[in-house]
């Protein structure tokens, strides 16, 4: 098929030119050398797998927070750090192991990345007290870099129609693993289960990962040149716990309190002192070049704002549907009713992947990129004057994650088609950072007005709460449709 030039991003200097179609990143030596794919149909089911066990992982700790810090005997600031601790860690595991994986080969960080995971299962399967269970979810954050490594994997050594569909359906994965999320934390939480059913999980599907990555994917051969740059790692690394800190822990701590000013300002000042020392290092850990390209930037920018809506459209929404329907904000449901909202979060992620495949196989990736943010924006339409409604929650729910699997799929391919490949590993990564830390700065958003609008003579958020966030998280989203004109101007231009 022939594609749109009007689609086509023009890549950086140094990088590998598209191909005529417009598709993805010409291939590399393991591909085109070889005149052949070095991974199949079987490593794409290990890498959709590794996408679903991700958000599994990530979002089945968070319905069971209560229950766990009532068997350890800890207040519910204290048993949050179960979910900052794993995000502040998936953090540094991003900066250091993405950038390792370009270096000595993606394979061996995945390796590396599901070990680290299954001992912080192994450790929560049997911890009793707090610290334990902390070091376990600080391993356990080594799986963060499961949203970005295996699509850098799937763009290396396949060939671009298969790794442009496998993109697409990791990401439908990713989906599915929330789903799978919110069944796992509603049955566990249920009292017919013991929240150590979650760590048990983690257990068996990062082992279940491990092995089929040991057998059944291949790498690519193409590596960077130099080595790990260990000044620009703790840099992005301490900046970005600085400023993940601030904005976890500023609804808790006070926004004003010196310890959340000093996380913010601290993190800000590192990352500009990582950003200048990225201009002079020998071996930087990821070029300023391509930073600054605006085929790479704006979709970093889109990423940031679409990830600002991830807390409202899920994690808020399912607080809300518990709420007692006495409070005039919330819907009475109990833990496995909440688990109804899998079904929309999956039927959304399995529709936006007939998406992808439909315009980015036509090489309309900005038309794509518009369909996605376009889509989140309407979901949030709906969530904010029908938020006392659940059905209206559900429809839009499904509007949201068919709109948000869009988006993060195909601002991936864009940044996968515009950088080296020796570099496709910390390109991927720092934009699995940016949907971290819009994640992080939207949840923290929510937290603000939940604290701020509450039922009279209660600590439980009013309905204006939630739909006071959901108009913020929703203006981000029409910024984010918004970009995709800037950047189909730029790629217009390019192809004039």
């Amino acid at each position: 098929m022939t594609a749109s030039a009007d689609d086509m991003p023009r890549p950086v200097e140094g990088a590998a030119a598209p191909d005529p179609a417009g598709t993805s990143a010409a291939p590399g030596p393991a591909t085109a050398a070889a005149g052949r794919e070095v991974n199949g149909a079987g490593a794409v089911v290990i890498l959709i797998y590794l996408g679903l066990s991700l958000q599994l992982l990530q979002v089945g700790i968070i319905p069971l927070l209560p229950a766990i810090g009532t068997a350890i005997g800890t207040v519910p600031a204290t048993t949050s750090w179960l979910v900052t601790g794993s995000l502040l860690s998936g953090a540094v595991f991003l900066a250091v192991l993405s950038r390792l994986a370009d270096l000595v080969g993606k394979k061996t960080v995945v390796i590396v990345s599901l070990s680290l995971v299954l001992a912080g299962s192994l450790i929560g399967c049997f911890s009793t007290g707090f610290a334990g269970l902390l070091l376990a979810r600080v391993l356990m954050g080594a799986v963060l870099p499961m949203l970005a490594l295996p699509e850098a994997i799937a763009s290396d050594t396949m060939a671009p129609q298969r790794a442009r569909t496998t993109i697409g359906a990791i990401h439908t994965g990713t989906g599915a693993g929330i789903s799978a999320g919110l069944l796992l934390g509603a049955l566990a939480a249920t009292g017919h289960a013991s929240w150590r059913s979650f760590f048990v999980v983690g257990a068996v599907a990062s082992a279940a990962g491990l092995v089929a990555v040991i057998v059944g994917i291949r790498d690519s051969d193409e590596r960077a040149s130099g080595g790990l740059d260990i000044t620009g790692a703790v840099l992005l690394a301490a900046g970005l716990v600085g400023v993940l800190l601030a904005v976890t822990e500023g609804p808790t701590w006070g926004w004003g309190s010196p310890g959340v000013l000093a996380a913010a300002l601290l993190g800000v000042a590192v990352l500009v002192g990582w950003f200048l020392q990225q201009r002079v290092a020998t071996h930087p850990l990821i070029s300023v070049r391509h930073l600054t390209n605006p085929a790479v930037r704006l979709p970093y920018a889109i990423t940031f704002l679409a990830a600002l809506g991830i807390y409202s459209a899920l994690s808020a929404i399912t607080r809300l549907a518990q709420t007692p329907k006495a409070t005039g904000a919330g819907y009475g449901w109990s833990p496995v009713q909440v688990a109804w909202y899998a079904l929309p979060q999956l039927l959304g992620s399995v529709l936006a992947f007939f998406v992808i495949r439909h315009l980015v196989n036509r090489g309309r990736h900005v038309a794509a990129l518009a369909v996605g943010t376009g889509l989140l924006v309407v979901s949030f339409a709906l969530y904010g004057p029908l938020v006392a409604h659940a059905g209206a929650t559900m429809a839009a729910l499904l509007i949201d994650s068919m709109g948000l699997a869009i988006t993060l799929a195909v601002t991936q391919i864009v940044i996968l088609r515009s950088v080296p490949k020796a570099e496709s590993g910390i390109a991927v990564g720092l934009s699995v950072v940016l949907y971290a830390i819009g994640n992080s700065v939207g949840s923290a958003i929510v937290a603000s007005f939940f604290s701020a609008h509450t039922v009279a003579a209660t600590d439980i958020p009013s309905l204006g709460a939630y739909q006071l966030s959901l108009l913020v998280t929703g203006v981000a989203a029409l910024l984010a449709l918004g970009l995709c004109v800037p950047l189909a101007r730029r790629v217009r231009g390019d192809a004039g």
